[in-house]
């Protein structure tokens, strides 16, 4: 299919030679040129950097969805010569400056590409599109290529943040408990927040208090959040349209009503129905069937003074 192939290791951490072994391996058996692009400075001041300034807010973060916009795609698109095209493993579709769902449901990742710009994705091919996860590993065994058989993980350094003990709340406002700091929670969480009378969720963080608020289940609940930085992938026409807002990678996307305002960067959402644990910092992305509108970080409603607009 391509006359010349090149592959590109993208190294966020550690030395300049820090490749794992297994990429080396497998070009070789391959006979493809390795090349080594040290994305280390980028790393550190747009993914972790962030990263932790978020946590700090008391926000949780999606940096795989960022670094996948910044960083792990946008360094090798600067790569590209022209005629080139960007291979990647992602289980996604993207053809005709559409972005949708790939086929294998348990593996899909176009939530995670909703950040990425179009020009990057339409220099993207994606030959995992049509394929099962577990059908591809098979394929690789049987071709003797190594590979690394750990999946990938939600966050690839540490935080670094020394978090700052406080106080837990319920939803009345009395202290049951002391957190051993804010960066170490994310609404719904059930773990971590000591022997209570009932089961009890994370409902909120308030860092500005360093307080985390406690609840029962039906008050994770809500039915409405905002989307800021939103990066559009096929605009609407519209300021005001409906679709489906999915709110973390492994939660289905629910029905909604948007409202963009002005300039397009900021949209409120409204869930037809209560959503669970929605978290300020994670990705918002926006579907139509299973076709990618854009997506944006998810911002807490508390506080807005003015309302969009149709």
């Amino acid at each position: 299919m391509f006359e010349r192939v090149r592959a590109v290791y993208v190294n966020t951490a550690g030395s300049d030679r820090n490749v794992p072994e297994q990429a080396r391996r497998s070009c070789d058996k391959l006979d493809i040129e390795l090349l080594v692009a040290d994305a280390r400075d980028l790393f550190n001041r747009e993914i972790k950097d962030f990263t932790r300034e978020v946590y700090s807010q008391g926000q949780t973060p999606n940096p795989c969805a960022l670094c996948n916009a910044k960083v792990k795609l946008a360094i090798p698109f600067s790569m590209l010569q022209i005629n080139d095209f960007l291979v990647t493993g992602h289980y996604a579709k993207y053809f005709s400056g559409t972005l949708k769902r790939g086929n294998d449901p348990s593996k899909d990742q176009s939530y995670f590409l909703s950040l990425v710009p179009g020009e990057i994705l339409d220099r993207c091919y994606f030959p995992l599109a049509e394929s099962m996860k577990k059908d591809v590993r098979e394929e690789v065994l049987a071709e003797g290529l190594p590979f690394i058989t750990r999946e990938s993980q939600d966050l690839c350094f540490n935080r670094g943040i020394a978090g700052m003990p406080g106080d837990i709340l319920n939803t009345d406002g009395r202290i049951v408990g002391q957190h051993n700091g804010l960066d170490g929670y994310t609404p719904g969480q059930r773990k971590g927040l000591g022997a209570h009378s009932s089961r009890k969720f994370v409902i909120e963080l308030k860092p500005g208090l360093n307080q985390l608020i406690i609840g029962d289940e039906e008050d994770l609940y809500g039915d409405m959040c905002f989307l800021n930085n939103i990066n559009w992938l096929k605009k609407p026409v519209e300021k005001r349209f409906s679709c489906l807002v999915q709110t973390r990678y492994r939660k289905q996307a629910a029905g909604a009503d948007v409202f963009v305002d002005h300039n397009g960067s900021r949209a409120r959402v409204e869930f037809h129905n209560p959503q669970k644990a929605v978290a300020p910092g994670q990705v918002g992305a926006m579907f139509q069937a299973d076709r990618v509108l854009g997506g944006g970080i998810i911002d807490r409603p508390e506080g807005e003074k003015k309302c969009l607009t149709e």
